[in-house]
């Protein structure tokens, strides 16, 4: 089995899969844990596309390795509990790009259960 066929997919999903996968959280599904990774000005400015959507720049992401906090460490700088190894991790951002990189960077830290909204913010709100 080569590397490439082992490593973890990141799955593209469209505007319709989103609002599914927000209704389910918003329903107490605990399987997903929904991250947007726009800059706080950029989500201020259009607002979250539910408040059960956390918040997760991706600088942040990027720069201080977040997924390989402990823990307390992660909760206590980004205000949600750090995603178990087994949730599914769906990543918005304005229009797909940064979210893919997000899931790649949490594929890098060990996650397997990884979803891209494609259309992102532009796609939401529009």
């Amino acid at each position: 089995m080569s590397a490439s066929s082992s490593t973890p997919q990141i799955t593209q999903i469209d505007k319709s899969q989103m609002n599914e996968i927000i209704q389910a959280v918003e329903g107490t599904d605990e399987n997903y844990v929904i991250i947007d990774v726009r800059n706080v000005d950029e989500i201020d400015y259009t607002g979250k596309l539910s408040p059960v959507v956390h918040t997760l720049p991706l600088p942040y992401i990027v720069q201080y390795g977040v997924f390989n906090l402990d823990n307390e460490d992660f909760e206590d700088s980004f205000g949600f509990p750090k995603p178990e190894m087994d949730q599914t991790l769906v990543f918005t951002c304005k229009a797909g790009i940064r979210s893919m990189q997000a899931g790649q960077f949490a594929i890098q830290a060990g996650y397997t259960k990884i979803v891209n909204y494609t259309g992102g913010a532009n796609d939401w709100f529009r």
